[in-house]
């Protein structure tokens, strides 16, 4: 299925407008014809059958045919990760967060991070892809933050916080729980040691993932696989 977006202030009764290049797409290359059937999300766990009213030079306008709502799968899970060095490793880890179904996807700036500049938008567009790619309903939420400090202040109590840490032996594979997860994994450099201190104080649980050093776009798949996936 080839699985359109529309942004939900373009979701009307009466239709749909496709806009920028999701209707470049749809027109200039699959090349659809007023009269066609597609489907379409809102990112907020809608799905649209719809069929191509009329298209003009920049939008699509669609009639919508039927209407189906998925229900957001539990536990809710935030995802942060310290900015990767190489862009391409970053928008991987961001990629494959989304087809596993992360719900927030927080980017932020560590102590040891290697960069600061991060390609908002080519990160925006990745996650997009990914999913539509898998056929998903929810859109996560993505936040740019400069500081651990400022990605804590999304924790709420309750939340299971973990943090990847390559130091510890322990493990949390049988956690069973609809409550929240907030995980934490830091840059190449890892967390610096204002950082442990900081997620100490938060109560953080500290997590191995294995006996050997992951990349971080590694150690982040895992985690939302873990506790996103198998709950």
């Amino acid at each position: 299925m080839n699985l359109f977006y529309a942004v939900p202030n373009d979701i009307q009764p009466s239709g749909i407008t496709i806009r920028d290049q999701e209707a470049v797409h749809i027109v200039k290359v699959l090349r659809f014809q007023p009269g066609d059937q597609l489907h379409v999300t809102d990112g907020v766990g809608n799905l649209y059958l719809c069929e191509i009213r009329d298209i003009q030079k920049t939008d699509v306008n669609l009639s919508i045919l039927d209407k189906k709502s998925e229900i957001r799968s539990t536990p809710f899970t935030t995802l942060c990760i310290g900015n990767i060095k190489k862009r391409d490793r970053l928008e991987f880890a961001a990629e494959k967060a989304t087809e596993l179904g992360v719900d927030r996807l927080i980017i932020f700036r560590g102590d040891h991070s290697q960069k600061d500049k991060i390609r908002k938008d080519r990160i925006q567009s990745t996650v997009l892809s990914a999913m539509k790619q898998s056929v998903r309903f929810f859109l996560p939420d993505i936040i740019f933050e400069d500081s651990l400090k400022k990605v804590l202040e999304y924790h709420k109590e309750g939340d299971l916080l973990l943090m990847a840490d390559e130091t510890t032996d322990s493990i949390l594979d049988n956690h069973r729980s609809e409550y929240p997860v907030f995980m934490i994994v830091g840059p190449e450099g890892g967390f610096s040691k204002n950082e442990r201190e900081l997620l100490k104080n938060y109560n953080a649980h500290r997590l191995s993932l294995g006996n050997k050093r992951l990349r971080t776009e590694t150690a982040a798949i895992i985690m939302v696989d873990r506790f996103k996936n198998r709950q």
